[in-house]
């Protein structure tokens, strides 16, 4: 009978202590510490959502930036900076676009992004891809590397030209070293009454500041 007891106490203790483990196991995994023997990482990071993101104004696209869904018409002189998002891999780079010619009664080329960029142009008009041939536009042209076209369209009254170039970019991080002026307060003493007393003066110096930033830097 004794002995019976004492094998129920030994499986009461151990179940017992089973459960301690596993709350202390649950316990860690609470906390944000994993359990004994465990492996990985609780920190989740998210890629940027795939798509293109562009800017008008020179500043650096992000995903905050206005994102492609439609043409961009070309219908003026325009500096955009692009991202290309896709499958985690960025890629960036900057369109300048030129107009010349008469600038009314006139249609205007057409920005379009899929894996690279492209140009669309008005029927009629002729193209040079950079030192090539003049050719005669029947399909979008894609920019690939560094590319420039020229382009014109004569009609009535009307003649298009322009130029169109693509330069691939990489971000890199930068700092800037700037001086301020600023106001340098010392205390200057003086004797009045026996005593030794001070007042506060100040004097221009300069002051550098560096600050930390980001360009788009065009890539050889």
């Amino acid at each position: 009978m004794k002995e019976k007891c004492g094998m129920l106490v030994a499986v009461f203790v151990a179940a017992l202590l089973l459960g301690m483990g596993q709350a202390a196991a649950t316990d860690d995994i609470m906390t944000g510490e994993l359990p004994t023997g465990g492996s990985g990482d609780f920190i989740v990071t998210s890629a940027p959502s795939d798509g293109v993101y562009y800017t008008i104004d020179g500043g650096i696209p992000t995903t905050n930036s206005t994102r492609y869904t439609a043409p961009i018409v070309l219908n003026r002189t325009l500096n955009i900076k692009y991202m290309i998002v896709k499958n985690g891999t960025i890629k960036y780079g900057i369109i300048h676009h030129t107009l010349t010619g008469n600038i009314t009664n006139r249609t205007y080329p057409q920005l379009i992004f899929n894996e690279t960029p492209l140009i669309q142009l008005p029927n009629g008009t002729y193209y040079q891809l950079g030192n090539g041939n003049i050719t005669p536009y029947t399909t979008p042209v894609a920019l690939t590397g560094n590319t420039i076209i020229k382009y014109f369209k004569n009609s009535t009254n009307t003649t298009q030209m322009g130029i169109i170039k693509n330069t691939p970019a990489r971000l890199v991080n930068k700092v800037k070293t700037s001086k301020v002026r600023v106001k340098k307060w010392y205390k200057k003493w003086y004797r009045r009454g026996g005593k030794w007393r001070y007042t506060w003066k100040y004097y221009w110096t300069y002051k550098q500041i560096k600050q930390n930033y980001q360009e788009l830097q065009a890539t050889a």
